[in-house]
């Protein structure tokens, strides 16, 4: 398999670079390089795009900026809170600014980007089995990683390689593809698993309604249902290892979400559905404050108190957090139900932004971008969408939009 280079290749390699330190569960140090690489390729011109959906997201910050000022705030938890609440901003513009040309073509370099995360993955399991001798499904998930978007990306374009007019052989596909997806595989991830189903049904065209297509959702979802209930009425154990554990998992993620019924009693039940506990704390929290709470919420330091000492998957103990699993949770928190409804609208933005034209590789393009947008609905409400610490879909959604750009522009040029 032969890697050629294009003129774009430093611009490729800062690239690569940003989305390795997505992975990286130090979030000082992945986003000091974000920054980094942020002013590096920093372009001279930028689309109305791209701006409008930055904007977006610095209105947020705007506003819990200026909600602080309300409280009495820790400092350091307002300067932890803004640089939460700007990586959205910074993973976007470096995407853009990272794709300047056609030359450097979008598609290939997230392949080859997830083929990189792809055997550093593979280093990692392979070291864990060697040293700890791992057995059982969550110690996969902590040594190797707890899910992959980026990775999936790459799986759905190589998929889907005749929408994207790959110039790849089979045989390169095929090794491409199994590496990959093997390795995605290993992360046990609902996430991924919703997120190839939502963006594959875009690509197909499903989001764009009509009789045959409304049809073929609602076998899709009945089949969903039904699904679900045979594996509810499996009853996976919880304490189950390996692959009926993955089911567990499945079983109980309605519950994750929101439990209204769910209390701090260090029960089962408690453990299995803590994000959706965190959500319900922190809506009686704002509740519960007389002070537009509700509507602009509590600001950037503002903090949610579980009741108790939660140990995390890093190995550590908290009290108080100011960042929850439910990006919703999350942003209701700092910025109220205003804040909330200018999220919404970034997502939607996102999942409406473009013409539909008869170019189709341009239209393929359009229909990754607003799948995207769709996704970002779902993955808020389990792992924050954009906020996450170790998110990349920003990188990935930058580099789109520059690419659907470039591409509009050349069609427009030659007619």
């Amino acid at each position: 398999m032969k890697i050629k280079l294009s003129n774009e290749w430093p611009y490729q390699l800062l690239f690569l670079i940003a989305v390795i330190f997505s992975y990286v569960n130090f979030y000082e140090l992945s986003l000091a390089v974000w920054l980094i690489i942020l002013f590096i390729t920093v372009k001279r011109y930028y689309s109305k795009t791209i701006i409008i959906l930055c904007a977006f997201y610095f209105a947020l910050v705007v506003f819990g900026i200026t909600r602080a000022f309300f409280y009495q705030h820790n400092l350091y938890d307002i300067i932890r809170d803004i640089s939460y609440f700007i990586k959205p901003i910074v993973g976007l513009l470096i995407g853009y600014q990272c794709f300047r040309s056609k030359d450097n073509n979008f598609f290939l370099t997230t392949i080859y980007v997830a083929l990189v995360i792809s055997i550093i993955h593979f280093a990692l399991l392979a070291n864990a089995f060697m040293t700890y001798n791992i057995n059982y499904v969550h110690q996969i998930r902590y040594y190797g990683g707890y899910f992959s978007d980026f990775e999936t990306y790459a799986v759905i374009i190589l998929i889907f390689h005749k929408k994207f007019q790959l110039n790849l052989s089979t045989r390169e596909r095929i090794t491409l593809l199994t590496i990959i997806g093997v390795s995605l595989c290993l992360y046990l991830a609902r996430t991924n698993m919703i997120q190839f189903i939502i963006i594959s049904c875009g690509l197909f065209g499903l989001y764009q309604l009509s009789k045959k297509k409304i049809i073929i959702i609602s076998a899709l979802i009945l089949c969903g249902i039904f699904s679900y209930k045979i594996i509810y009425d499996m009853n996976p154990s919880r304490t189950a290892t390996g692959f009926e554990n993955f089911l567990f998992k499945i079983k109980n993620a309605p519950k994750e979400i929101y439990d209204p019924y769910v209390v701090n009693d260090d029960s089962p039940r408690f453990h299995d559905n803590f994000r959706s506990y965190e959500t319900k704390i922190t809506i009686l929290q704002i509740l519960n404050k007389e002070d537009g709470g509700l509507w602009f919420g509590n600001g950037f330091g503002a903090i949610v108190n579980y009741g108790t000492t939660i140990h995390t998957n890093d190995a550590t103990q908290v009290k108080y957090s100011p960042i929850l699993h439910n990006g919703y949770t999350t942003v209701f928190l700092k910025t109220g139900i205003i804040g909330l409804i200018i999220y919404l609208a970034s997502m939607f933005y996102l999942s409406f932004l473009g013409e539909k034209t008869d170019d189709k590789y341009l239209n393929n393009v359009k229909l990754l971008i607003n799948s995207t947008g769709i996704f970002l609905f779902i993955s808020t409400l389990i792992f924050l969408g954009f906020y996450l610490k170790l998110d990349n879909k920003s990188l990935f959604v930058g580099g789109l939009l520059a690419y659907y750009e470039i591409l509009n522009k050349e069609k427009k040029c030659i007619k």
